[in-house]
């Protein structure tokens, strides 16, 4: 085997499963050193350019994924946002018509209390009055004395007939 290939395959010896096959419990500095060696052990084999490439391309998919999931969520929020001004927009206008349609409501009730009170006004003056009479009232009571006045001719009449 030439060197390179020893340093591809690693030895039994420095593998964690080989000492605890052997009875013997790693320690933590142990079992640091082999994680390491392993880990270096399967770079060796690689070419660190290709690792490096495959590394970039990786991590350039992660960051498009990432940047595409951005893009997303900031058109959402856009859209959100743009939703959120309309609806402030449309209840401020609804707002404003109501302050309007309560003040249109306040005048017309303060001129229907101008009203009532011209009402009330007029109605207390006719009450306090006496009443004029009208020209059906006058022929009324003028019919009736010229009624009394002709019964008292008839009975004068009638009572000098008799006297005689």
């Amino acid at each position: 085997m030439t060197e390179k290939e020893n340093d591809l395959i690693p030895m039994d010896q420095n593998l964690p499963a080989a000492e605890e096959a052997t009875g013997k419990k790693p320690g933590l500095v142990r079992g640091a050193r082999d994680f390491i060696e392993n880990t270096f052990a399967t770079l060796k084999g690689k070419d660190m350019n290709q690792a490096v490439e495959e590394f970039t391309s990786e991590m350039t998919l992660v960051v498009e994924g990432l940047s595409e999931d951005q893009n997303a969520l900031r058109r959402d929020v856009d859209g959100n946002s743009a939703q959120l001004t309309l609806l402030e927009e449309k209840v401020l206008r609804q707002e404003k018509d109501r302050k309007a349609e309560v003040k249109d409501l306040e005048e017309e009730l303060k001129q229907a209390k101008k009203r009532l009170d011209t009402l009330e006004k007029a109605l207390k003056e006719t009450e306090k009055k006496p009443q004029k009479m009208g020209l059906g009232q006058i022929l009324r009571q003028a019919t009736w004395m010229v009624g009394i006045l002709c019964v008292s001719w008839v009975l004068v009449t009638v009572l000098k007939l008799l006297g005689r």
